[in-house]
């Protein structure tokens, strides 16, 4: 059984994540409100790139996976530009009005240094009066703490090389770090096959947040706790902040 990464997949991914849009809703909703440019990191194969662009405004992403940027580039060609880098330590010659880290992808940066670089960077590229949305899970000891012997369906059936497919999931977590080690296994047509995805996120709760992005500059000011903007609380399985500048 031969081990991948996902993010050199773009057709698979996409195939996954194809009718996610409830967090395009919400990214979409607060961009409305800006008149500017956009900043998306970990932007992908550009999922979300087009509730963007309906809005007349112009998109920047960026991400590490060139397999995914050259995705990204096939869709949108000039309409939106796409750069290679990495979210903790970027360089960009301009600032933005709205800066926003679609699903889960924040992450990704899987220590405490990590986080503190990225929202570093993320401030210095945000204009003074601008916004930034991050959108995470809220750590869940139900998903965390999961048979290590069982494999769990973490998505509903969907399209993919002419078959019907869903992910099924293992997870080992270590308290320690707070990282979350994922291995995902496609099944087609009810079989499972033998390459298997491999990817890490560190868990990071609503506490932790809240002392993240107040050291890093930035003021809290809407946090929800699902794509609707609903209230966060005991019973949210996300969380959803909208910052500015402090």
């Amino acid at each position: 059984m031969s081990q991948n990464d996902i993010y050199s997949n773009p057709e698979l991914y996409d195939a996954i994540h194809n009718g996610l849009n409830l967090d395009a809703k919400l990214i979409k909703k607060a961009a409305s409100k800006i008149n500017g440019s956009v900043l998306e990191l970990a932007s992908g194969t550009g999922r979300l790139t087009k509730c963007i662009l309906e809005l007349g405004l112009n998109y920047t992403g960026i991400d590490n996976s060139k397999t995914f940027i050259k995705a990204a580039i096939n869709k949108y060609a000039d309409r939106a530009k796409f750069i290679f880098g990495d979210m903790r330590d970027f360089r960009l010659d301009k600032k933005f009005d709205f800066i926003f880290i679609g699903f889960n992808s924040f992450l990704h940066n899987l220590t405490t240094q990590d986080a503190k670089k990225c929202l570093n960077c993320i401030n210095q590229h945000l204009n003074e009066n601008g916004q930034f949305l991050i959108s995470i899970y809220i750590p869940d000891n139900s998903f965390l703490y999961r048979n290590e012997k069982e494999l769990s369906p973490v998505t509903p059936l969907f399209e993919y090389d002419g078959s019907k497919c869903r992910i099924l999931e293992e997870n080992k977590y270590d308290q320690e770090s707070q990282v979350n080690s994922l291995t995902w296994y496609l099944e087609k047509d009810g079989e499972i096959m033998l390459d298997k995805y491999c990817y890490k996120m560190r868990m990071y709760y609503p506490h932790e947040m809240d002392l993240l992005l107040t050291k890093t500059g930035f003021n809290i000011q809407k946090k929800v706790g699902d794509y609707k903007g609903n209230r966060m609380d005991y019973n949210s399985d996300m969380q959803i902040y909208l910052c500015d500048k402090i």
